[in-house]
């Protein structure tokens, strides 16, 4: 299913690169990325969507408010009401991307300004080079002539163990026919709680639930279990401790 959605996609993305980005190792907020869930039938299934849930149709032009994190402790709000407890599925990851403040990273001790600094000025030499590419005048922009501990940068979050993180999802249907297919895009959200410790020094507030093998079990079978079940099977999470560096030395 996923080969063939695959090629599917990727004609869609030739035609329509800015509606459909091309797949790629990272998955960012508007591009897609394949989730695993249980389909329309009990065997698993690895489905395209894009990373941003789309909440209830009744709220006032939802495209405005696709959400990439679902926080673990606002699942049973209503605009969680149409993918928790209804469409359950799950993302392997290796790592994690987060922007966070310059001062606080460095705060953290593993990052340092020297590296920062190289970080900013190979950003800003690859957006110069792009804009005289295109015959346009280069000027730098007013982030780039700030203090580089004013500002932020991605860092990349990764478990010590170097094993693959299993993230539990939930994902919800737009209300118009505009996906890659022909039919309704789908997105979905990845659940989130409160940061382990290393990743708040970092300067991060939020950590994706990672559950275990049994865990994602029960995750991917909403009717299996009552809301207080699965809040409290996210609550017991596994949390590994992370490992941090510039996601761009990654």
């Amino acid at each position: 299913m996923v080969r063939n959605q695959t090629d599917i996609f990727e004609r869609a993305s030739a035609a329509d690169p800015k509606k459909f980005p091309p797949l790629r190792e990272r998955i960012f907020p508007g591009s897609y990325g394949p989730v695993i869930h249980h389909g329309s039938g009990d065997k698993l299934v690895s489905e395209l969507m894009r990373y941003g849930a789309y909440p209830p149709h009744n709220i006032p032009n939802p495209k405005k408010y696709t959400t990439f994190n679902a926080r673990r402790d606002n699942l049973l709000s209503p605009f969680w009401s149409v993918g928790f407890m209804k469409h359950h599925g799950f993302v392997v990851l290796e790592a994690f991307y987060e922007w966070v403040a310059v001062k606080d990273v460095l705060r953290a001790g593993v990052v340092t300004l020297a590296q920062v600094k190289a970080e900013f000025e190979k950003q800003a030499e690859e957006r110069k080079a792009r804009i005289l590419a295109a015959g346009k005048k280069y000027k730098p922009t007013p982030t780039e002539l700030k203090d580089p501990r004013l500002r932020q940068i991605v860092i990349e979050f990764k478990p010590d163990h170097n094993e693959p993180l299993l993230v539990p999802t939930i994902f919800s249907y737009s209300e118009e026919g505009e996906g890659f297919d022909g039919g309704r895009d789908v997105g979905f959200s990845i659940i989130t709680d409160v940061p382990t410790p290393e990743i708040e020094n970092a300067g991060h507030d939020r950590c994706p639930v990672i559950l275990s093998r049994k865990e994602i079990e029960l995750w991917l079978n909403p009717k299996s279990m009552s809301e207080e079940d699965f809040l409290e099977l996210l609550n017991n999470r596994k949390k590994p401790v992370f490992e941090h560096r510039l996601a761009e030395a990654a």
